[in-house]
């Protein structure tokens, strides 16, 4: 299979259809150079756009450009795309064959492609990932994998942080960035992101349905939560039975009534007078009991806060004691007769007897200690009290709940001058009454319980396909590992050889033996370390995404297009001779291998030895003579 590879043949950008800026580029290395200020920059940031980069952050003179073209290459052949730079979602019109035969061509051979999938409708990045050999995305989730994301790791820009690798962009996810770079480094096919985001959703779906099984069964009784639709079903099938016989007991009465039943009809309404009459004590036992620990609660409440306030006047007695002292009489308070003063201090002013400050703090301490074991005892006991009540209380309603279905049930079969035919009857009306209740009760619960049958085995479904999907990500992320561990240590090897090679600026790189890259994080660091001076830190992100590309070309395994724009050589303060030899190094290591690549840098640091017609791309510019001619005269900060 030929090498996958991405080439700009010729770049075109137009202003109301007079070409501001028309060059060829050539296979290898190209080089943009210029003053700073002359538009090198701007010039880089229209070659991402026309290979599909979301951007609309146009300088003053570029926004006054309309369209950009380009002719690009790939081992699958040539085609021109077209786009618009009126906004950062812009399609691109794309013509299956070379720049001179789509300009003689008529527009129903360019085709448009939206950026993103839309529909059935494929998307630009389908056709390119398809054009360079590199697997597409086929759902939806992963469609989020494109052009764009994939320049972000061959793009270099200004713009970006110097410690992050990824060019920067606001809104970013860390599984994104995982998943472009391990596509890059050659972990085949889109299934284990794909798999992360069918997780997350699954994971949200089985949340919600059981924070909704959850509240139904909190919303049920005990005994209605254990229910099945089954064990209801079977219930609802006694009702209907019990009801069919009532019925047909309520049509044969006569058969089933003779005269002998008459003393058995007394004795029963006895019997269940008897009952009523027993029921009632029971109540009114009850309600004595409520009153008493009514009474005894409001009595122990009472004694509470008489502790709690005793608790405060003790403070406040032993904070006067320590502050005022002991009081000083200049006559006794039983005779009125004037006081001779004690011998000592330590004595007590009136009574001449020893007094011992640790011993009246003592005294303090002990009172305060038996008021606070009284007022814990006191709470231990107000919540037995408490407990007790609420038993009592739960007890009497049951207990009137009772009283008052049985006393209904003799009002109906015994009260009046019912006989033992009318009583047969009312007792079987009463209980087909009570079934069709029941009934009723028990079909709303069916359907609250059909709900939890139906959410417990959509519950247990969707855990099942938790299970199978967690399981085939971590049979997808072994495999990955061992090739990302493939990868990323070639990568490693090739960035601290570009590190040894640098200028002794940075202790660190000297003597670089491991250069550790982290997509998902979005950092990279030498031998353990991560953060450098500014200018260092350039050196190693440039020399990072280089080594990947270089790595790529060592190893077809990878999925990199073979491309690389750098735009940020001389950035955050790079010294020249720095710069000149980054230059060389791209082009020493770039140009020792045969199969096809492009790599296009921009610099205001020429490397004089570099300046060969095989590497520059247009003329040097300046201020005067500007990467984009409009025609009029440009405005500053064109670059």
């Amino acid at each position: 299979m030929a090498s996958r590879y991405l080439q700009i043949n010729r770049l075109r950008i137009m202003r109301r259809g007079h070409a501001a800026y028309d060059q060829n580029f050539h296979p290898g290395v190209n080089i943009i150079r210029g003053e700073n200020g002359s538009g090198k920059s701007t010039i880089s940031d229209f070659i991402f756009f026309v290979l599909g980069g979301e951007f609309d952050d146009w300088k003053d003179v570029a926004s006054r450009c309309d369209e950009v073209q380009a002719e690009i290459e790939t081992s699958k052949g040539k085609l021109v795309l077209k786009r618009a730079t009126s906004s950062a979602q812009q399609p691109v019109a794309i013509f299956f064959g070379g720049f001179e035969d789509a300009s003689r061509s008529a527009l129903d051979r360019w085709e448009v492609f939206p950026l993103r999938r839309s529909g059935s409708r494929e998307s630009f990045s389908q056709v390119m990932f398809r054009t360079l050999g590199i697997p597409e995305a086929q759902s939806d989730g992963a469609s989020n994998i494109t052009m764009h994301q994939l320049l972000r790791l061959c793009y270099s820009d200004q713009r970006t942080p110097a410690m992050r690798v990824f060019r920067y962009e606001s809104f970013d996810t860390q599984s994104i960035r995982e998943a472009v770079g391990d596509l890059i480094c050659g972990i085949s096919g889109y299934e284990l992101y794909e798999l992360g985001l069918e997780i997350r959703n699954k994971e949200k779906a089985f949340s919600k349905i059981d924070a909704k099984l959850s509240s139904l069964l909190g919303a049920l009784k005990l005994e209605n939560a254990l229910a099945t639709p089954a064990s209801i079903n079977s219930k609802l099938q006694e009702l209907t039975v019990e009801k069919a016989r009532l019925h047909a007991e309520i049509g044969d009465v006569d058969r089933y009534v003779d005269t002998g039943e008459v003393g058995d009809f007394l004795t029963e309404r006895k019997t269940a007078r008897a009952q009523l009459s027993k029921q009632r004590d029971a109540i009114t036992a009850v309600e004595g009991d409520i009153s008493e620990a009514e009474f005894e609660l409001r009595e122990i409440a009472q004694f509470q806060n008489f502790l709690e306030e005793q608790t405060v006047k003790l403070a406040a007695a032993q904070l006067s004691f320590d502050v005022v002292g002991a009081i000083e009489f200049s006559h006794c308070p039983a005779c009125g007769k004037e006081i001779v003063a004690p011998d000592s201090e330590s004595q007590c002013h009136v009574c001449k007897e020893d007094l011992d400050p640790d011993i009246e703090k003592a005294r303090y301490n002990q009172i305060r200690l038996d008021l606070e074991i009284q007022s814990r005892e006191t709470n231990q006991l107000l919540s037995q009290k408490k407990g007790s009540l609420t038993e009592k209380l739960s007890e009497i309603r049951k207990k009137r709940s009772e009283h008052k279905r049985d006393l209904t049930q003799y009002q109906v079969k015994y009260s009046g001058p019912n006989g033992p035919r009318e009583a047969f009857l009312a007792a079987r009306t009463n209980r087909i009454g009570h079934i069709d209740a029941e009934k009723a009760y028990l079909l709303s619960n069916l359907q609250v319980a059909e709900e939890i049958e139906a959410l417990s085995a959509e519950k247990a479904s969707v855990q099942k396909e938790l299970d199978i999907k967690n399981a085939r990500a971590t049979a997808l992320r072994t495999a990955a590992g061992k090739r990302r561990t493939v990868a990323l240590s070639s990568v490693s090897r090739i960035a601290a050889a570009i590190l040894r090679s640098d200028l002794p600026r940075q202790d660190e790189f000297i003597a670089a033996q491991d250069v550790s890259v982290n997509f998902k994080n979005d950092a990279n660091s030498v031998d353990g370390t991560y953060n450098f001076a500014e200018s260092s830190n350039v050196f190693l992100k440039n020399a990072t995404i280089f080594a990947l590309f270089l790595a790529a070309m060592k190893d077809d395994t990878f999925y990199h297009p073979r491309f690389l724009l750098f735009d940020n050589i001389e950035d955050k303060g790079m010294q020249e001779e720095r710069s000149h030899l980054f230059q060389k190094l791209i082009v020493e290591y770039a140009t020792a291998f045969e199969a096809p690549f492009q790599i296009i840098f921009t610099t205001s640091m020429m490397n004089p030895a570099l300046e060969l017609q095989d590497y520059v791309v247009g003329p040097a510019y300046t201020h005067e003579n500007r990467s984009l001619d409009l025609g009029i005269p440009a405005a500053d900060g064109s670059s």
